[in-house]
């Protein structure tokens, strides 16, 4: 077998070998930080490609606010021990007529039977307190294809309630449509059911994770949204620190392969934070991006390698960022001649 193949696939023998290792249980994916995450990050995409009715109508050249704390403080017996992610925020129509709507997500990746009762108490309390239209949407995430709550009502004596509010579930959503769509939340989707898929199963896992970065660079993300990803994909398909490390090395190799440069993307992510870094850090992550820069435009001259030698780790990052579409050195001199960023 090709020596470079073997890095990102697993054979049945060593699937065996692996399963007999594992010490411990494989790590519980976090569904609710992974979704908590990305809504916060990319609520119009998430809207786009969901519910995309909600988005065309919503006027997104007006800031939208995240309101999480009022559903807090709306429905403080919800929130010890939930399960579940949910998000409120206030949006402006198109039409300007009620000019202000609040948007309430509930993303449910496990059956529950009050599940359409909280969306009605959360949706009536929200307007009875504020008096502004509110739409309620739901993203059912569960592994159970007949479970599908969309309306909360019932009719006694003449008098009727009800709220009827649109769902999206995962599993009726084809794969091979999610894999060629450029949306950070298809992605997530196959993310996620790549979690469920391969719970119990931590040879599988690594497989699929490192199949599925392979397929997310060739997607055409940007570097800032392939760290969001690989975020989400640590959320999601958790590994012991063993099989762990066996994936890290595999995508960086996959990194080299499809981008044509050295560990760029998941170095950077391993950095992880900015600030506070320990100054030997910092000369590691200069050092890497002078590799980087003299790779893709050549040898750089003194002046060059001191300006970037100066340069704080926020900017180290944002220069990590900017390189990628960097053709020839006039580009670099015109990031490092830009002004500062506030």
């Amino acid at each position: 077998m090709n020596v470079r193949i073997r890095l990102y696939y697993v054979t049945a023998a060593r699937a065996v070998s692996i399963m007999k290792q594992v010490a411990m249980e494989q790590p519980a994916s976090d569904f609710d930080g992974a979704w908590k995450y990305a809504l916060a990050q990319y609520f119009a995409p998430f809207l786009a490609l969901f519910f995309p009715t909600a988005h065309a109508a919503i006027n997104w050249s007006h800031p939208i606010t995240f309101r999480d704390t009022e559903l807090q403080q709306i429905a403080p017996e919800d929130q010890e021990g939930k399960q579940r992610v949910d998000t409120l925020v206030r949006v402006r129509r198109h039409d300007g007529t009620p000019a202000w709507v609040f948007v309430h997500v509930e993303v449910q990746s496990q059956r529950d039977p009050t599940f359409a009762e909280r969306m009605f108490r959360y949706h009536a309390r929200l307007y009875d307190r504020d008096r502004i239209p509110v739409v309620s949407l739901a993203v059912l995430g569960d592994e159970e294809p007949a479970w599908r709550p969309d309306h909360f009502g019932y009719a006694l004596w003449g008098c009727e309630l009800a709220l009827r509010f649109p769902t999206v579930k995962l599993l009726d959503l084809d794969p091979a449509v999610l894999g060629v769509t450029p949306n950070l939340f298809a992605a997530l989707t196959l993310l996620h059911r790549d979690a469920q898929e391969t719970r119990g199963k931590p040879a599988e896992r690594l497989m699929r994770k490192v199949m599925r970065y392979r397929s997310l660079l060739r997607q055409g993300y940007t570097v800032s949204e392939l760290r969001s990803l690989l975020r989400l994909m640590e959320h999601l398909l958790r590994l012991d620190p063993e099989l762990a490390r066996q994936a890290r090395d595999a995508m960086r190799q996959v990194e080299v392969e499809e981008l044509g440069m050295d560990t760029f993307v998941t170095s950077f992510e391993e950095i992880g934070r900015a600030e506070g870094l320990a100054e030997g850090e910092l000369r590691g992550q200069r050092t890497l991006i002078l590799h980087l820069l003299g790779r893709k435009l050549g040898p750089l001259n003194e002046a060059m390698q001191a300006q970037i030698n100066a340069l704080a780790a926020q900017q180290l990052l944002s220069l990590s960022d900017a390189l990628l579409d960097f053709t020839d050195q006039a580009d670099l001199v015109a990031w490092l001649d830009r002004p500062a960023e506030p």
